[in-house]
């Protein structure tokens, strides 16, 4: 499934966190699409492959030229992932809020998000957490909605609550189960980080000034690997800058001031 907004020719593609955070970037899209036609894939494979493959004829069925990928959270990496892959089908890179890309930054962002939950809340975290990685347990979709929920306030700083929800469709907790693990096992190899060392187009990184996933996990694997990118840190802000008070506006200059530069 892909969902359109604006005219054509599409300039841009934005990319849904999760994984099975289906429509979570609408609201990008839709700003977006103010000044440019811009493409919301909705993913729908449970594995990494079949994901890069259903993204490369999402985007070939309304565009023929490279096109600026916009990807949040886990569809981060797999714009990363897919720029490796697909070079010349890729304008640029835009990573919002990314999570790190070596596993030795991992430890940091749990200890981040506890101490923005509380006690109770911090066991639910980790609770739902044990319950999506356990293959027996049934509910998958109920522990993601719960994880979602909890990360809402753990990941972010002044969070705009979204009146408009009809863009989002129900979570897939086995879809979740099922990617998270290969991700974290790309991760955990440095199959993830090696992936980053083809990457042949600009990236852009949008980070959070307290979001739970640092920076340095981003950026300082960019450096190692010699990508050319820039960094952009939003104070006042978290995981989610689009949907937060202090940096939405900020978020939406430099991604317009993106796309349409000339390369």
């Amino acid at each position: 499934m892909i969902r359109k907004y604006g005219n054509e020719p599409f300039e841009a593609a934005v990319i849904h966190g999760g994984p099975g955070a289906f429509g979570s970037v609408a609201c990008i899209a839709k700003e977006l699409s103010k000044t440019f036609g811009v493409i919301e894939p909705i993913q729908s494979k449970y594995t990494i492959s079949e994901l890069l493959t259903e993204l490369c004829e999402q985007i070939n069925a309304y565009t023929k030229n490279p096109i600026t990928l916009i990807g949040h959270s886990w569809g981060a990496w797999l714009i990363v992932l897919f720029a490796k892959d697909y070079p010349d089908m890729v304008k640029q890179l835009v990573l919002v809020g990314s999570g790190p890309f070596k596993k030795e930054y991992v430890k940091r962002i749990m200890e981040r998000r506890l101490k923005n939950l509380s006690e109770k809340e911090g066991k639910l975290f980790i609770k739902a957490l044990e319950q999506l990685n356990d293959k027996t347990f049934i509910e998958k979709d109920k522990a993601l909605s719960v994880l979602g929920q909890l990360a809402k306030k753990a990941d972010n700083y002044n969070i705009i609550d979204q009146e408009d929800t009809e863009d989002c469709f129900d979570t897939d907790g086995e879809m979740y189960a099922s990617l998270w693990t290969q991700a974290d096992e790309l991760r955990s190899s440095g199959e993830l980080f090696n992936s980053l060392k083809g990457l042949k187009c600009p990236v852009i990184v949008i980070q959070g000034e307290f979001d739970s996933h640092p920076v340095e996990g981003v950026v300082k694997p960019l450096r190692e690997q010699k990508v050319t990118f820039e960094t952009h840190i939003l104070p006042k802000c978290g995981h989610s800058p689009f949907n937060e008070k202090f940096a939405k506006e900020q978020f939406y200059k430099i991604l317009c001031n993106t796309i349409q530069r000339k390369l």
